[in-house]
């Protein structure tokens, strides 16, 4: 599924440091997009500002230099089994920044609609039981399945910031058709 009209009427494009919402402005949150989207100069960072957290497809791949974030990726780009791991970017790290990144067409949304390939390769190509691959399948639909893209950011960003409060987490969407990141308006 690409960009639909309901995905693109809560986006916000970034094409200059102008489009950058007051909350994020001088963050490194601005940063973060100004980095990606219009190749901001800058040299290597001492220690990460901000900690990304994005779904595993491999057609993302952020433009940002070197250890400016921490970057965690899950299906979907979840908490679900790395909660742990913000929380220690947060508590150890000191983290203050979070940015909840979702893709467009992403392979979780209807989820469901691919049981019958995620069966069939698992018992096919990887050896599993057809009746142990089905089980494995429905136990992680219910948590990675998501209905659409970017009510799933919204709410990502809306569990961190009740389990991290005074953390900064900014729900955007990286687009696979044009690369670029979009800030989510959750309004």
């Amino acid at each position: 599924m690409s960009m639909t009209e309901n995905m693109t009427n809560k986006l916000v494009s970034v094409n200059n440091e102008w489009d950058i919402p007051e909350v994020y402005c001088g963050t490194p949150v601005s940063r973060l997009i100004l980095y990606h989207n219009l190749n901001l100069p800058s040299n290597r960072y001492k220690r990460a500002e901000i900690l990304t957290l994005m779904c595993m497809d491999n057609r993302q791949s952020l433009r940002l230099p070197g250890n400016f974030s921490f970057i965690v990726r899950n299906a979907g780009g979840t908490l679900n089994g790395v909660s742990f791991s913000v929380s220690f970017a947060v508590a150890v790290a000191g983290i203050r920044h979070i940015a909840v990144i979702g893709h467009s067409d992403c392979m979780m949304v209807n989820l469901g609609s691919r049981k019958a390939e995620f069966v069939r390769g698992l018992s096919e190509d990887s050896g599993w039981d057809k009746a142990a691959a089905e089980s494995h399948f429905l136990d992680s639909c219910v948590l990675f399945n998501k209905e659409d893209v970017v009510s799933s950011v919204i709410s990502e960003a809306e569990l961190i910031r009740s389990q991290h409060a005074g953390i900064v987490v900014a729900p955007m969407l990286y687009s696979v058709e044009d690369d670029l990141l979009y800030l989510i308006e959750e309004n």
